[in-house]
């Protein structure tokens, strides 16, 4: 799905940066989503149960029929929720760190990879095998009303990446204050930042302001 489909429909979200420049992957998206709560302002742009579906319908990881079927669980058991938009947050973080660690080329954490297998435990449960027109994969169950069911297909992307040669080519943003993770398409294996237009922009002009400065003095 394009990504500026997804960020017309999920427009006048915070989470909707999210989809301006997709990372490649559903899992890498939803990492994306942290980006604020990791910054100086620990702002989170997925703040509860009911915007982490908005997100999932919006990224067409859930159908409507789903999402509605999710807010009518959530609507019932509030408590409940809650408990399993944390465990989304938590499972966020964990892989975040697994797949940051990967492109930094630094050790993985036991406890991290430890989350991710929990949830894809949980997450079994609710995948169903469905014909994609090249060969079968592993999607939700359209009958599900679980609401741990929210999590299957962020876990499911999650697991596909992980064991996938595309790890070869997982990247991190080149600038240090952003922690958007992307899968790097281009031939010669040479994207660098997020998006040329914001980030790649802002480090130039870093840069050419850092070297203004060392010429001055």
């Amino acid at each position: 799905m394009a990504g500026s489909t997804a960020f017309q429909r999920a427009r006048g979200k915070p989470y909707a940066e999210t989809f301006r420049c997709p990372g490649g992957a559903l899992c890498l998206d939803f990492c994306n989503s942290g980006q604020s709560a990791r910054g100086p302002s620990g702002a989170e742009w997925i703040a509860g149960f009911p915007e982490l579906i908005d997100w999932l319908e919006a990224a067409e990881a859930i159908t409507r029929g789903q999402a509605a079927r999710l807010r009518r669980a959530a609507a019932a058991s509030p408590r409940a929720a809650a408990q399993v938009w944390g465990r989304a947050i938590k499972f966020r973080e964990a892989l975040f760190r697994v797949l940051n660690a990967r492109t930094e080329g630094g050790a993985i954490a036991r406890e991290d990879l430890s989350i991710v297998e929990a949830e894809h435990a949980r997450a079994v449960s609710f995948a169903r095998l469905a014909w994609t027109g090249d060969g079968y994969s592993w999607s939700l169950d359209p009958s599900a009303e679980s609401l741990d069911a929210a999590l299957q297909p962020l876990v499911e992307s999650a697991v596909s990446l992980l064991t996938s040669a595309k790890m070869e080519r997982l990247r991190r943003c080149g600038n240090s204050t952003c922690y958007w993770l992307f899968i790097d398409e281009t031939k010669n294996h040479s994207r660098r930042w997020c998006e040329m237009a914001s980030c790649g922009n802002v480090v130039k002009v870093r840069r050419h302001r850092e070297k203004a400065r060392s010429a001055a003095h």
